[in-house]
């Protein structure tokens, strides 16, 4: 996604998985409201609702993957056994993003990542 912004060529999920496989560490952006706690924002009248949060999920090859978020106040590693499917959600304002459930040994979570990215993330979850 980053490289796009740059306006440079998009590498492929393939080449993506590929360089995976060879050793190299990548890292997906996304958004969460609920890896690592929930933020809470109000709303007003006392009601308070969890706060999209964007950050990245660092995938390095022999280890768990680790949620980040972008202000680096908090970071989890994520520990198998893994499950993850679309949840079929949209993802406000981030029509290239798709939502999915992600479920770990510590719970059950939502996560937002790009839609070109999600082929790499499933096949790196179902290694692990």
């Amino acid at each position: 996604m980053l490289l796009r912004w740059a306006w440079i060529r998009r590498r492929t999920p393939a080449q993506d998985m590929e360089d995976f496989r060879n050793g190299q560490p990548l890292q997906v952006v996304g958004f969460t409201k609920s890896i690592g706690g929930a933020a809470m924002v109000s709303v007003g009248r006392g009601k308070q609702i969890a706060r999209l949060r964007s950050g990245y999920l660092l995938l390095v090859v022999g280890e768990e993957p680790v949620w980040s978020d972008r202000r680096g106040s908090r970071s989890v590693t994520l520990r198998p056994p893994f499950g993850i499917k679309p949840t079929g959600e949209k993802v406000r304002m981030a029509p290239k993003f798709e939502q999915y459930e992600v479920v770990t040994a510590d719970g059950t979570y939502d996560l937002a990542i790009p839609k070109k990215d999600a082929e790499l993330v499933e096949y790196v979850l179902g290694l692990a």
